[in-house]
């Protein structure tokens, strides 16, 4: 999740500190997390144009667990590093960081998101999840968290994180035993390729030190917390020692999890084997393991064991998120507006793009690309979830615009809309009907590829954009593990269902 400047650090291990701050019994109630965006992502395409690509994502960099043998262990280490520094505002209390106005009671995370924030699509619960364990390190920069980008509240600027200090069976063995820490939840556990950046997802960086982070003191691992009920949904979180539980810890802590007594919970610091989440109400441990005042998520954990219980019912709370690990066998639907396909504007025009995106779940992502005859000029990813693009100072040309969303399960859907600018669109059939209506929804028979489905060289599914075979309208593809059908009758249907429709505007 995104770290903002109201946010909590939750870290693991031994540290020294400052004295605590008892908190006020009450304070005032906010939100830094459900934000409500507002006005349209604007570009001036002359300048998108001439950037050189400045709009343009940078590929994924995949992961590769054979480095973990191959690599020698003195390549691994960073350079020794002194104390890091904590953003301003923020104090170091126990074993706790956080905001100093969460620390002196003067505010506590409110239980309930504005009934608007809900509605934005993606936010609903429950949702499917992603987890990422990535061992081979990365360079990682400041900011508020995007693990997509490798920002991190807790990342030293322009850091290069160490590869884990382990081989790669040790790596295997830890994978395994996150993944069944995580099992009975909506959440996918990756390690041998990254996500796109479309779809939000949790990073945990496995090893290094706390020194490789802006902490101050030494822990066993850090993460951002109070995101209570994981509201902002790109995480990056850290586990310092080979422990599962510290990955899975510090992973929770992001999700709005606090520590526990009990030397059999996850959550714990309290020694102890087979430990997992918790399905009933448990003590929190506050004095004994940070500081008076410093459980961040303290209402959040009253609306499931009661009001002053201190107390915390981990899969409660896991479940309302991520609910059950049932497979997701229906793709999002998606549609750009202003509706129908092809669009014809004067040189120098302006337009509006807005998204209308829907699925099953929470956890759909999706991105804008924007391409002038055949050239790619724009593409990212709407992280703040505007849904919506103001594009000023067309030059002349065939601009073809993708919306692409994508869920948990790698089903990625796109609609797609041409605009010709300064010239007019060819003649309806003069190359066949190539330009679709995309008013049906793009799905796949069971969640099943289509026969354009693939792995893309980035991690995702394989896209289908500007240059390809246009077949207009919506297409959806999946890459569900063993997944590898022809088209089926329902999508089959969609596509005989289209109707070219073409729209002229000053």
């Amino acid at each position: 999740m995104a770290l903002k400047a109201d946010a909590l650090l939750l870290l693991c291990g031994v540290t020294a500190g400052l004295p605590a701050v008892a908190a006020a019994a009450d304070g005032e109630r906010y939100d830094p997390y459900a934000k409500m965006a507002t006005g349209a992502h604007r570009y001036d395409m002359r300048e998108v144009l001439q950037s050189r690509g400045k709009f343009v994502a940078e590929p994924v960099e995949q992961p590769d667990l054979s480095q973990l043998d191959s690599l020698p262990l003195s390549a691994r280490a960073s350079e020794p590093q002194v104390p890091g520094q904590l953003p301003e505002g923020w104090v170091q209390i126990g074993e706790v960081v956080q905001r100093r106005e969460i620390a002196e009671g003067r505010k506590q995370i409110d239980p309930k998101p504005l009934p608007a924030w809900e509605d934005i699509e993606g936010n609903q619960y429950p949702r499917k999840g992603t987890v990422f364990l990535n061992f081979n390190g990365g360079m990682l920069k400041a900011g508020d968290d995007n693990s997509a980008e490798n920002k991190s509240t807790l990342a030293r600027h322009n850091h290069p994180y160490p590869v884990f200090n382990g081989s790669e069976a040790t790596a295997l063995t830890l994978i395994q035993a996150v993944q069944q820490d995580l099992e009975t939840l909506g959440v996918r556990v990756l390690y041998l390729n990254r996500p796109s950046k479309t779809v939000p997802y949790t990073m945990a960086m496995v090893g290094g030190s706390w020194s490789d982070t802006n902490i101050g003191d030494p822990a066993g691992g850090v993460a951002p917390g109070t995101d209570c009920e994981d509201r902002d949904q790109r995480n990056v979180v850290y586990a310092f020692d080979s422990s599962s539980a510290t990955i899975s810890q510090e992973i929770a802590h992001a999700w709005g999890l606090d520590h526990t007594l009990g030397s059999d919970r996850i959550m714990s610091y309290q020694a102890g084997n087979n430990k997992h989440f918790g399905d009933n109400c448990q003590a929190l441990c506050e004095e004994q393991c940070q500081g008076p005042g410093t459980i961040g998520c303290r209402l959040i954990h009253e609306v499931y064991c009661g009001e002053d219980s201190e107390q915390q019912n981990d899969l409660a709370e896991l479940n309302k998120i991520f609910g059950t690990p049932e497979d997701d066998t229906e793709p999002p639907t998606v549609n750009i507006l202003p509706d129908g396909d092809v669009i014809e504007l004067e040189v120098g025009a302006d337009i509006e793009v807005k998204a209308d995106i829907h699925d099953n779940y929470g956890g759909v992502g999706w991105r804008i690309k924007v391409s002038r005859d055949g050239k790619v000029a724009l593409d990212e990813v709407d992280y703040e979830k505007v849904g919506a693009w103001y594009f000023a100072n067309l030059e002349a040309g065939t601009y073809e615009v993708v919306l692409e969303a994508e869920d948990h399960a790698e089903h990625v859907v796109q609609d797609k809309l041409t605009i010709f600018v300064g010239t007019p669109a060819p003649p309806t059939g003069s190359g066949g009907d190539s330009e679709g209506d995309s008013e049906g929804e793009g799905t796949t028979a069971g969640g099943d590829s289509d026969a354009t489905g693939g792995s893309a060289s980035d991690g995702s599914t394989s896209e289908v954009g500007p240059g390809a075979d246009d077949k207009g309208g919506c297409e959806c593809r999946s890459t569900d593990q063993g997944a590898g059908s022809a088209l089926g009758l329902p999508l089959l249907g969609l596509w005989l269902a289209h109707r070219a429709r073409r729209r002229r505007r000053a």
